[in-house]
């Protein structure tokens, strides 16, 4: 009996030698196939860095027509297909390989974000929670899955991941502002005004977080403390006219019309079609009409 056993077991080892190598023999060429194309896509890479976009796209198709369902060769494909416009033939690329790498949270990530940034909003937060429920610890995802909900205009559940992005990733400056913006937008204008107010430590020429510091600021009626945060957002981007316009507003709120009218003006002379400074033109010369009839009086 145990001469029997020993003996089946030695067949059954026999067989699965002859199995393995068989199918080493059999998944070599593939191995050898999908070394080779991401060798392809590398150099792929390298060429469109270097701005040879026709040459990069050559060694691509190489690598696609080498290994067909190589991931990389895919990706990088989807990505090409992006930078040339046609945005559905690259999803329909990149979705293959978040398919293909159902557990890698980066995939789920870059294609998350992808979605979003071409008009499907709803299906690019799903993947960034898919990424985030893979990955819980990076920060980055939360941000960025924060940053959409806030667009989708999902506030409290947007002012979860943005605390949470935060925690995580506190030196990351996009984390601070979707805070602050996620803070503001859910009706907590001081715990928005420290989120900026760290933007800035961390980024101090980010002229987006000023801009916010001076609306939420203005929403307090802190009037000279938004004139303040304006104008130094237009020292380090002075021809932001929607700034101007902001400047603009700002001065006639606090009553000093000779300055707005200044900013509406230079707001326009940097954009004609500026609504905004047109408005507050508009707006200034309504007030000073009855004044002026007054004096003619």
């Amino acid at each position: 009996m145990m001469r029997r056993v020993s003996l089946a077991l030695l067949v059954i080892s026999s067989l699965a030698a002859v199995a393995t190598s068989a199918g080493v023999l059999t998944a070599r060429p593939r191995w050898r196939a999908a070394d080779r194309a991401r060798d392809l896509v590398l150099a792929a890479q390298r060429l469109g860095g270097q701005g040879k976009i026709r040459e990069s796209r050559e060694l691509l198709l190489k690598a696609l027509a080498i290994a067909p369902d190589c991931p990389q060769a895919r990706r990088e494909n989807g990505l090409q297909l992006l930078m040339a416009g046609q945005h559905e033939q690259a999803l329909a690329e990149l979705r293959a390989v978040v398919k293909a790498l159902p557990h890698d949270a980066g995939a789920a990530r870059e294609f998350g974000v992808i979605l979003a940034s071409t008009g499907h909003l709803s299906e690019g937060i799903e993947y960034l929670r898919k990424s985030a429920a893979l990955d819980p610890g990076n920060g980055v995802t939360h941000t960025l899955l924060a940053g959409y909900l806030l667009q989708a205009g999902k506030m409290q559940e947007a002012r979860e991941e943005a605390e949470l992005g935060a925690r995580l990733a506190p030196q990351v400056r996009l984390s601070q502002f979707y805070l602050g913006l996620a803070r503001w937008k859910s009706g907590d204008p001081e715990g928005a005004i420290a989120a900026f107010q760290q933007t800035l430590r961390i980024s101090p020429s980010d002229p987006r977080a000023l801009l916010c510091l001076a609306g939420v600021a203005g929403e307090l009626g802190r009037k000279e403390e938004a004139i303040g945060y304006l104008r130094k957002s237009l020292e380090i981007a002075p021809s932001n006219a929607v700034g101007w316009t902001a400047l603009g507003a700002a001065y006639l709120s606090a009553g000093r019309t000779a300055e707005a009218e200044r900013a509406f003006r230079k707001a326009l002379s940097l954009n004609p079609e500026e609504p905004g400074a047109k408005a507050g033109l508009r707006n200034l010369a309504e007030k000073q009409r009855p004044r002026e009839s007054q004096d003619d009086n």
